[in-house]
């Protein structure tokens, strides 16, 4: 897609405004049920392996269904998409909900909740992160996602403190419904977008759709750019440490003896470092350098983590995890507004992908080995391996990728191969 192009698909802000706002309301209610799910397990099971198997099924689900959305995504429309995705996901929480509130959840259906939130949530998210650079200017693409960050947090932050409470008096029921109700929300904000603003491309496009020849071409840009080659691969290994890392609070307030209101409390503390992150990344952060944030916020909770397992203590609970969030905040907007701007469109959401696939696939294995020295050592041994860890990933990345962002430049891509023959 041209420049051009791009700055006729733009939204005027009487549309943007109620399109973020609605697609935020879609995510209220992903830690309130994240929460539900994972405290459920652990309680069915009593054993942080079991949190694994969850989280296992997920994170491989997630992955092989970002190798598939990133075909679908690149070559159908992405407003209709994120329509018929929400409207589904809105199905599969109700259908929780009615087992939760007959008493009848078990820990597979627990399972097969996330391999279907992962099966409609991930060509969600891809698809908005696809379209969103084609409806703003790039200028204002760090103010909007710090906003998207902020407004989401907030909400999220409020659903960690008070999910620990609502578990321990109504049980999971009113949270799936909850969850349901809001994907609604998603799904009726599409509509504000333009049919047409919705195309990765402006060409049409009779030919027969060959999934795999568009994966083959995005995967071989993907290895002559030597500069995507490498951030694609140091992030793989990035997040096969993030991942356990991501499963620690209910371990962590389980040893402290804190309960599922702790659980909740520790998820509200990483929220509202989210929160404050976003919000000084969409004010007075906009002009900040992507890479040196980005960057600086995982050695920020990399040390917040070390400390918490070497002096095992409420107070450093607290302040580990509301760094976790705060750090997170360089990724989330710095890391990724750098990723949606540099990327071609028409290549956006098949480079989500095959990025997404391929530490993915690994992370269960890292999840499942993770918790399986928690339960045979203690949760603070492997908070110390995994931050350490990650202070040697973070390392390598400011070696081996440039710390500029006017040197994150690539190549003129090639064009999609959809012909048959």
């Amino acid at each position: 897609m041209t420049e051009a192009q791009g700055e006729r698909n733009e939204l005027a802000n009487r549309r943007l405004v109620p399109f973020l706002a609605g697609y935020a309301l879609g995510n209220t209610g992903d830690i309130f049920t994240q929460i539900a799910i994972f405290w459920t397990g652990l309680s069915l099971s009593g054993k942080a392996i079991s949190l694994a198997g969850l989280g296992g099924a997920w994170t491989l689900a997630s992955a092989v269904m970002g190798l598939i959305s990133g075909p679908i995504i690149d070559r159908f429309n992405r407003r209709n998409a994120l329509i018929w995705l929400h409207a589904c996901l809105a199905l599969l929480s109700l259908g929780l909900f009615a087992l939760a509130q007959t008493g009848h959840i078990r820990i597979w259906h627990l399972w097969a909740y996330l391999v279907g939130e992962s099966a409609f949530g991930v060509p969600v998210d891809f698809a908005f992160g696809s379209l969103l650079p084609d409806l703003v200017n790039k200028k204002r693409l760090v103010r909007i996602n710090g906003l998207l960050s902020s407004w989401g947090m907030t909400d999220n932050l409020i659903e960690a403190a008070v999910s620990g409470i609502v578990l321990a008096v109504w049980g999971p029921a009113p949270i799936f419904l909850f969850n349901g109700i809001m994907y609604l929300f998603g799904a009726a904000s599409a509509l504000l977008v333009p049919e047409t603003a919705g195309l990765a491309s402006s060409e049409p496009r009779s030919e027969r759709w060959r999934p795999m020849a568009d994966l083959r071409l995005t995967l071989r840009y993907i290895v002559r750019e030597r500069l995507l080659r490498r951030h694609i691969l140091l992030g793989q290994v990035g997040s096969l440490i993030f991942a356990p890392l991501f499963f620690m609070a209910p371990l962590v307030a389980t040893a402290l003896g804190l309960g599922s209101e702790g659980y909740g409390f520790l998820q509200s503390l990483t929220l509202g470092g989210v929160l404050a992150g976003s919000l000084l990344a969409s004010s007075i952060g906009t002009e900040w350098p992507k890479v040196k944030m980005w960057l600086g916020g995982k050695i920020l909770y990399a040390l917040g983590f070390l400390a918490l397992g070497l002096f095992f203590d409420p107070i450093l609970a607290f302040i580990a995890f509301f760094l976790f969030g705060l750090g997170c905040t360089g990724g989330r907007v710095y890391q990724g507004s750098l990723y949606q701007q540099i990327l071609p469109s028409e290549h956006r959401g098949r480079v989500f992908g095959i990025d997404g696939f391929i530490g993915g696939a690994l992370q269960p294995l890292a999840l499942s080995l993770a918790m399986l020295f928690v339960d045979r050592s203690s949760v603070g041994v492997v908070l110390i391996a995994l931050a350490v860890a990650l202070l040697v990933q973070t390392l390598s990345q400011s070696i081996l990728l440039p710390l500029h962002e006017k040197d994150w430049i690539l190549a003129k891509p090639p064009k999609n191969s959809g012909v048959a023959g």
